[in-house]
């Protein structure tokens, strides 16, 4: 969709966190082969159908990346791995390999489009 930003917005990670970062797009991808990544607020954005579904998004002094979904409050987290306030977006920090649970990342997106798209 917009892979020049894209690529831009992966390359400005430090090494560490473009490895974590490119395993959850390939998650995010594989779960849903229609969604489309793109850049939005500075931050890479997984939408479908013009519908923001989740974004991968980092601080420069923290050690850890996040993957978030605007509406995670509306979604089922079995485990308790979401963190945040707001009033429905939530995250979870990656500060390694070891803590992306691909199939809960996967159920989230799927669970997301529904919400989102597919209803």
């Amino acid at each position: 969709m917009d892979d020049a930003r894209v690529a831009d917005f992966l390359s400005s990670l430090p090494e560490e966190k473009r490895k974590l970062a490119e395993i959850i797009r390939r998650t995010v991808l594989q779960a849903d082969k229609k969604v489309e990544e793109t850049v939005k607020w500075g931050n890479l954005t997984f939408v479908k159908n013009g519908k923001n579904i989740a974004f991968v998004y980092t601080y420069d002094k923290g050690p850890y990346i996040n993957f978030g979904f605007l509406k995670a409050t509306s979604l089922k987290d079995p485990k308790g791995l979401f963190q945040g306030t707001g009033k429905g977006m939530r995250h979870v920090k990656i500060y390694s390999e070891k803590d992306i649970d691909k199939k809960q990342f996967t159920a989230w997106v799927k669970e997301a489009v529904q919400l989102e798209v597919d209803r």
